[in-house]
C-alpha cells in the first residue's frame, strides 16, 4: 500500500516541491511581515495554499518525468514541448514574474476575479495587460518564465529515470483535490489573499474557465482596473478652493453617531471639536455595501449603473486633481478584498495608503488600525504648500464586522462580540466600536483645527452604509435596503474662511429632508468650485446628485434609485428600490414589490401594494428593467 500511494522512490519526488518552494520565496520577500501579521485563521488558510500549491505541481511534473523515458523519440520530444511550452511556461510566466510586477503595481496579486472581469473591461488578455504593463515588462516577464521553465525541465530529466515506475496514487488524489479547491474559490485570492502567488494566479484561471463554461461569465459585476474618462478643462469658480476633507467611515448607522450639533443631539467626543457642524440632511446611501457606496460617492453615478460605466466615470479625486488639487487617498480598509484597490490606482490621487502599507491588518474584515490612517492623513494635510489646496479621502474601517472596541471604553454594557446569544448585547458591542472611533476623529480633527490651513477647509463626515442588528431578522448589512443599512451620519464642519452663511442657510434647508451620496457627490464638486461644469463631464447624465449648498426647492425633488446590486457588487440576493421623499419602493425577481411610508411607519414593518408608491414603479421598472416588470 505504501508503494502504491507514494510509488518506489518517493524522497526523489521532493525535487518538485521547487516551484512551490520558489513561490513561498516570493511571497516572503514581497510581504513576509504583513503575512506575520495574520490571524490564525489566515496563517491556517496560508498554510493549505502550499499545501494546494505542491499537489498542483508534484502530479504534473512526475508525469512529465516519464514522458523522458518513452522509447518514440518524436512522441517524446512532442509531449515534452507541449507539456512545458503550454502548462509551465504561461504559469511560471504569469504566476511567478507577472505576480512579482502585479503586486509592485497593485500591492496585491491577481485573484479569482482578476482575469475574468479585466478582460471583460479591456475585450482581450492583450488590451487588459497593457492597462497596467508594457511590452517591455511582458518581455521581461517571458524571460523570467523561460528561465524558470528551463530549471523545471532540468530538475525533472535529472529524476527522470529514478521515477520510472508507475504513478503513485497520493500525487494524483492530491492533484485532484487541488482542482477541486480551485474550482470551488476554496482558497484565499480574494480577501486577505492568504495563499501563494502561483495559486492565486491558478484560482483566477480555474475561475475564468468556471465562469466560461457555467455561464457565470456573462455576469458583468466586480471591480477591476478601471478606463477612467478624460475630463474636459475645468477651472475652479472660487478665488480661493478650499481644502476639502472627506471622511467616510464604515457600517456606522445613523442612530450610531450624532449628526445634528448639541443640544439638537450629544456626541461625547464630536461636540468639543465640531459644535457648529452641519447635518446633511436625513442622509441615505443609496446602498448597503461598501463597494457600490464608494463607486456612487466617488463617481457621483446611480447604483444602476453598468459594469462599464462604474469603471468609465471620473472620480473626485480626477476632478478635484484637473482643477489644480492635490490629492490623497487614506484607507485603513482591505485592499486586497475583492481587488477594491485596484480601482482606485488609475484616479488621479497623488498619494495612495491603503491597508496594506499602513501594516497591521490582523482581519481581513477589519483592516488596518484606524489610527494609522488618521496619522498618514495629518502627514498628507502637513506637506501640502499653503498656496496649495487639497482634497483628501479618509477611509476608515474597523467599525465593520467584527468591530474592533477599545476595553478602557466600553459604555455600553452588556456587549457581546456574538449576535447568537444576544443580539442586543451584540449592538451595544458595535456602539461601543462607534464611540471607539469617534473618539478617533475627534482627536484627529483636533490636530487638523490646529494648522493654519484650517481656515480654508472643510470636513464632511459620513459613512458608507448603515448596519442591522435584527430589526428585520437580519444581522450586518448588504441583505436588504430597509433603513437600518441605509440610513448614515452625515454632517459638514468649516474653518472661517470657508463658506458663507448662505451656504450654511443651504444646508440647513435640508433639515430632516432625504439627501443622497450622489448629494454628497455634487457638493464636494460645487466646494471645488466646479459645480457648473458637471454637465460637460462624462455620463453626467448617470449622475443627477444636488449640491447641498444650494437651498433646497422642494419642487424640484427627485426620485433616487437603491440597490444591493451595482455595477461593481454581485450580491447573492439581489434588491432593488427606489425612494421619493419618505416613500419607499422596495422589490427582487423573487420577491413582490412593496411600498413603505417611513413617515408613518419608520420602522418599515408595514409593508403597503406596491400600488401605493404611484409612479415609482415606472421609475423602478425603467431603471432595472426585468427585476421590477415581474410584478
Amino acid at each position: 500500500m505504501k508503494r502504491a500511494l507514494l510509488g518506489d522512490r518517493p524522497r526523489k519526488r521532493l525535487a518538485f516541491l521547487a516551484p512551490t518552494l520558489l513561490s513561498l520565496a516570493i511571497d516572503l520577500t514581497l510581504r513576509g511581515r504583513a503575512m506575520l501579521e495574520f490571524q490564525p485563521h489566515g496563517k491556517a488558510i496560508y498554510f493549505s495554499s502550499i499545501l494546494v500549491s505542491a499537489a498542483f505541481w508534484v502530479l504534473p511534473l512526475s508525469l512529465a518525468a516519464r514522458m523522458f523515458v518513452v522509447r518514440d523519440r518524436k512522441w517524446r520530444l512532442t509531449a515534452l514541448a507541449l507539456f512545458f511550452g503550454l502548462w509551465v511556461m504561461p504559469i511560471a510566466t504569469f504566476g511567478y514574474a507577472g505576480q512579482l510586477a502585479y503586486y509592485r503595481v497593485f500591492r496585491a496579486y491577481m485573484g479569482r476575479d482578476t482575469l475574468r472581469l479585466g478582460v471583460l473591461l479591456r475585450g482581450s488578455l492583450e488590451a487588459w495587460f497593457l492597462a497596467w504593463g508594457s511590452p517591455a515588462l511582458f518581455l521581461v516577464m517571458l524571460a523570467a518564465g523561460a528561465a524558470i521553465t528551463f530549471a523545471l525541465f532540468a530538475i525533472v530529466r535529472t529524476k527522470a529515470r529514478s521515477l520510472a515506475g508507475p504513478v503513485p496514487i497520493l500525487p494524483v488524489l492530491t492533484f485532484l483535490g487541488a482542482l477541486f479547491c480551485l474550482w470551488t474559490d476554496n482558497v484565499d485570492s480574494r480577501f486577505l489573499q492568504a495563499s501563494t502567488p502561483d495559486v492565486s494566479f491558478a484560482n483566477g484561471v480555474v475561475h475564468a474557465l468556471r465562469a466560461a463554461t457555467t455561464g457565470r461569465g456573462r455576469v458583468r459585476q466586480g471591480v477591476t482596473l478601471r478606463m477612467p474618462a478624460p475630463l474636459p478643462l475645468l477651472v475652479s469658480a472660487r478665488a480661493r478652493p478650499p481644502n476639502v476633507l472627506l471622511l467616510l467611515t464604515e457600517s456606522v448607522r445613523a442612530d450610531a453617531l450624532c449628526s445634528d450639533p448639541p443640544p439638537a443631539c450629544r456626541a461625547v467626543f464630536l461636540d468639543d471639536v465640531v459644535p457648529d457642524r452641519i447635518a446633511l440632511g436625513k442622509l441615505t446611501s443609496q446602498t448597503p455595501n461598501t463597494f457600490s457606496a464608494s463607486m456612487v460617492l466617488w463617481t457621483g453615478l446611480a447604483p444602476n449603473v453598468d459594469f462599464v460605466e462604474a469603471h468609465t466615470a471620473p472620480t473626485l479625486w480626477e476632478i478635484a486633481r484637473a482643477a489644480g488639487y492635490r490629492t490623497a487617498y487614506i484607507t485603513s480598509q482591505n485592499s486586497k478584498y475583492e481587488d477594491f484597490g485596484v480601482f482606485v490606482r488609475k484616479a488621479g490621487i497623488d498619494v495612495l495608503a491603503t491597508a496594506t502599507e499602513l501594516g497591521g491588518m490582523e482581519h481581513e474584515q477589519l483592516g488596518a488600525p484606524d489610527e494609522r490612517a488618521t496619522e498618514e492623513a495629518l502627514r498628507f494635510v502637513r506637506s501640502v504648500p499653503p498656496a496649495m489646496s487639497y482634497f483628501a479621502l479618509v477611509h476608515l474601517s474597523n467599525t465593520h464586522h467584527p468591530y474592533r472596541v477599545d476595553a478602557s471604553l466600553q459604555p455600553f454594557a452588556p456587549h457581546a462580540d456574538d449576535p447568537s446569544p444576544d443580539v442586543d448585547a451584540y449592538h451595544n458591542h458595535y456602539r461601543n466600536s462607534v464611540r471607539m472611533q469617534e473618539r478617533l476623529v475627534a482627536g484627529f480633527l483636533r490636530e487638523v483645527q490646529r494648522l493654519p490651513s484650517w481656515a480654508n477647509t472643510v470636513v464632511v463626515f459620513l459613512s458608507d452604509h448603515g448596519e442591522q442588528f435584527g430589526e428585520h431578522g437580519i444581522a450586518h448589512h448588504n441583505h436588504s435596503l430597509f433603513d437600518e443599512e441605509l440610513r448614515v451620519p452625515g454632517w459638514l464642519a468649516s474653518g472661517a474662511g470657508t463658506i458663507g452663511e448662505g451656504e450654511r442657510a443651504a444646508l440647513r434647508s435640508y433639515a430632516g429632508v432625504r439627501t443622497y451620496m450622489q448629494d454628497v457627490n455634487a457638493t464636494v464638486v460645487d466646494l471645488f468650485g466646479l459645480y457648473g461644469a458637471r454637465a460637460t463631464m462624462p455620463l453626467a447624465n448617470h449622475a443627477p446628485g444636488r449640491s447641498l449648498l444650494r437651498p433646497r426647492v422642494p419642487s424640484e425633488d427627485a426620485a433616487a434609485l437603491l440597490a444591493t446590486s451595482t455595477g461593481v457588487w454581485e450580491p447573492d440576493d439581489a434588491w432593488f428600490g427606489v425612494t421619493y421623499r419618505e416613500t419607499v419602493l422596495i422589490g427582487s425577481v423573487r420577491a413582490p414589490w412593496t411600498c413603505f411610508d417611513t413617515a408613518r411607519d419608520p420602522g418599515e414593518h408595514h409593508g403597503l401594494p406596491a400600488s401605493q408608491c404611484g409612479e415609482l414603479m415606472a421609475v423602478a421598472s425603467r431603471a432595472f428593467g426585468l427585476a421590477a416588470q415581474g410584478n
